[in-house]
Order: C-alpha cells, then structure tokens, then sequence
C-alpha cells in the first residue's frame, strides 16, 4: 500500500492546502498566520514536497484532485 492511499481524505486536503501555496517556481510560500506544521511534516515524509520545499510531481498529481 503507497502512502498517498494510507492517508485520509483529511490529510489528503491538509496536504493539498499546504500545496495550494506554492508559486511559479513551485516553492511554497506559506502566510505566517496560517502555520501548517504538521501538514507540511506530513507533505514533505510523504514525499509531495521536497525538503528543500518545492512541490514534487506527486504533489502536483494531488492538488489537481482537489478544486482549491
């Protein structure tokens, strides 16, 4: 079973929200009021973004599931 599948759909939509912040270059700009720690701990073991904090392909492949 991969990641993506074991997670919920809770996480999943954590997890696209974090990703929903990211700019052209497809690095993350999170706002300083909103601090998704967790999900983007979570993001980054699940491997949807890099540790350097850029979203990977499978990052994108989840965002497009959600309409944010």
């Amino acid at each position: 079973m991969d990641v993506q599948s074991a997670l919920s759909v809770d996480f999943q939509m954590a997890i696209a929200r974090v990703i929903a912040c990211r700019y052209g270059d497809g690095g993350l700009y999170l706002p300083r009021e909103r601090e998704p720690a967790a999900a983007l701990a979570l993001a980054m073991r699940a491997g949807f973004v890099s540790e350097d904090g850029f979203v990977t392909r499978k990052g994108r492949s989840l965002l497009a599931r959600f309409d944010l």
